[in-house]
């Protein structure tokens, strides 16, 4: 009588691994690494706090001069819900601003968005605190990715056509106002966040062409993009050599 070993079938494969793997294939390079980002910064918040180290807070960016705060602070997350609502936010514009514009292109418009509005949230903050001389004003604090995701989402609708509609929850909202309902809703449960504000603001004014002076022009971009890929296959080749040497 055969034995049930051979009756049965090639072992199933392992669910986590597969979903890795489906993250690893369908999710574009710029994404990828904010989203990873984000998960290390989580379980780095178990032992330590990230955000002293990398959030946008004027006393430190400004008087300490610690001026990588202004790009490092959309890569904190520091709770679970935060998380979660970050990945279905960024997995749904990111992946899809991604792959229609290019990874190269992407993280110039990531990068652009995050320096002009902490670039603002600063100038905005240090007025503040010289009109008032209110300490608090020094102290505050812009991260998370929030604050940048808000400004794609708008920099995407701001370029739609103007008879589109998203739908939010149970809202059906006008395509160009869907980031204003995201904000407000956002500042009903969470308070109202200067930095979700600027976020939403530079969003606009660079879908609108207000800022087109800090675009890089694609062919710029694309040339650069080329450039290091021939230095990565060139190194590749050294290393190749090198071993097939010894």
């Amino acid at each position: 009588m055969p034995s049930d070993s051979n009756n049965s079938g090639p072992p199933q494969p392992n669910p986590i691994l597969t979903a890795y793997e489906g993250y690893i294939r369908d999710t574009p390079l710029v994404t990828r690494y904010v989203l990873n980002s984000l998960l290390i910064s989580f379980f780095l918040s178990f032992f330590v706090n990230p955000a002293y180290a990398l959030a946008n807070i004027p006393l430190f960016t400004i008087f300490k001069f610690e001026l990588y705060r202004v790009l490092t602070s959309p890569l904190i997350c520091t709770d679970i819900l935060s998380l979660f609502f970050a990945f279905m936010g960024f997995m749904n514009h990111g992946i899809r601003l991604e792959q229609s514009m290019g990874s190269s292109l992407f993280a110039v418009l990531f990068f652009s968005l995050t320096l002009v509005s902490n670039l603002l949230f600063l100038i905005i903050s240090i007025i503040l605190w010289g009109l008032t001389n209110s300490q608090g004003y020094l102290v505050g604090v812009s991260m998370g990715i929030w604050s940048v995701l808000l400004a794609i989402i708008a920099v995407e609708c701001s370029q739609a056509p103007p008879d589109t509609h998203r739908r939010l929850f149970f809202l059906t909202v006008p395509t160009l106002y869907y980031p204003l309902v995201l904000l407000a809703l956002f500042s009903m449960f969470a308070g109202v966040k200067l930095a979700y504000c600027l976020g939403v603001a530079v969003g606009y004014a660079y879908g609108y062409g207000k800022l087109d002076r800090i675009k890089v022009s694609t062919d710029r971009v694309s040339h650069n993009h080329r450039h290091l890929l021939s230095l990565l296959n060139l190194n590749q080749f050294d290393v190749t050599c090198n071993v097939s040497d010894r």
